[in-house]
């Protein structure tokens, strides 16, 4: 039998110490809130301001790599250092300068302390949304390298030596890495992370919801993948690119006729569309915090794209970068207001 003092005494243990780098690549890529995302989640972790450690992990660096190939965004996880830098759009300088981390990490500490619950117009609106949660095999390391990926790096991966969670491989589309010394473990978030964002709004999936999609690149079929796998039906509306003969969503594509209870564009054109409507990509946003939460809110305008942003960063974490703790996650509209908060900070 185990003793309550040796138990005691395992407790009073110190947590190994889990260094993260942290980058987002693609390109353009100078508009990207993942950096201010992935700080929001370490402060809310350490239940503190601190968006930098928590009890057992700390966000060395967070950084944009503009990268048209793959390979330089898995050269900067190497070696720790880019060909060139660019202007980060949000703070107007290199995010990796002093002033900009300096900014940053005050900003973040400010949204965490002064924003303890969600917001009545982001709260959730349908029965509890689940998080997907990953393996709890994956090795980790004292030093680990998070990469989140963006066009035109989503396809470009496909090499069997890479640790695969979920069905990224199939559907040639991977947008979350993370590198422990050893090896390369990988997912593709932006499919689970729409049905976070329409469980969070209502929508039953129980009840084989129709998704109308525009689009064929890796986010389109990250979420035709996972629209189809978790019951929901999908028309789709065309695009540059096709979206693929034969995939796993094939069996699930749904006739005309009907009313789609969501439409989801990656090629951000003006459709007009009966019920709710999400343009994945985000524009800059200006105004106090109030004014920036209640345009989140106005969901029935048009859902942001910040919304699907910040549910496929919540995925990342609990399929990938931290399944173990996926209970300690914040909530999707928490973690929007948080955003809102920051980005009012650096106008």
């Amino acid at each position: 039998m185990v003793s309550k003092r040796f138990i005691q005494v395992l407790l009073s243990l110190p947590t190994v110490m889990v260094d993260v780098r942290y980058g987002c690549a693609g390109d353009p890529i100078a508009q990207s809130l993942s950096p201010v995302l992935a700080r929001l989640v370490v402060a809310h972790i350490a239940g503190e301001g601190d968006g930098k450690k928590s009890a057992d992990m700390q966000m060395k660096r967070v950084m944009v790599i503009p990268a048209r190939k793959v390979e330089d965004a898995l050269a900067w996880a190497y070696v720790d250092s880019l060909p060139r830098t660019i202007e980060w759009n949000l703070s107007g300088a290199e995010i990796n300068r002093f002033a900009t981390t300096s900014r940053l990490d005050k900003a973040v500490a400010e949204a965490t302390e002064s924003i303890r619950e969600c917001p009545e117009g982001l709260s959730q609106r349908g029965e509890s949304p689940h998080l997907p949660v990953g393996p709890d095999g994956i090795p980790g390391s004292g030093g680990e390298v998070w990469l989140s990926l963006t066009s035109p790096l989503k396809h470009q991966l496909g090499s069997a030596s890479l640790r695969y969670v979920d069905d990224s491989m199939g559907i040639e589309s991977i947008n979350c890495l993370r590198w422990n010394n050893r090896e390369w473990w990988v997912a593709s978030t932006d499919g689970p992370g729409l049905i976070l964002v329409a469980e969070h709004l209502g929508i039953n999936m129980s009840e084989e919801p129709i998704l109308d999609l525009r689009g064929g690149g890796g986010a389109a079929r990250s979420v035709a993948w996972a629209w189809s796998a978790e019951g929901g039906l999908l028309r789709w509306l065309g695009g540059r690119r096709e979206l693929r003969e034969g995939g796993p969503w094939e069996a699930s594509m749904a006739k005309d006729g009907i009313d789609a209870v969501l439409t989801i564009d990656f090629e951000d054109q003006e459709l007009e569309v009966e019920g709710l409507a999400l343009n994945a990509k985000y524009d800059t946003m200006h105004g106090s915090y109030k004014e920036r939460v209640e345009k989140l809110a106005d969901v029935a305008s048009g859902i942001d794209g910040r919304w699907l942003l910040a549910a496929q960063h919540l995925v990342s974490w609990s399929t990938l970068w931290r399944p173990d703790i996926p209970h300690k996650l914040p909530d999707l509209g928490l973690l929007l207001a948080r955003l809102a908060s920051v980005e009012a900070y650096f106008e």
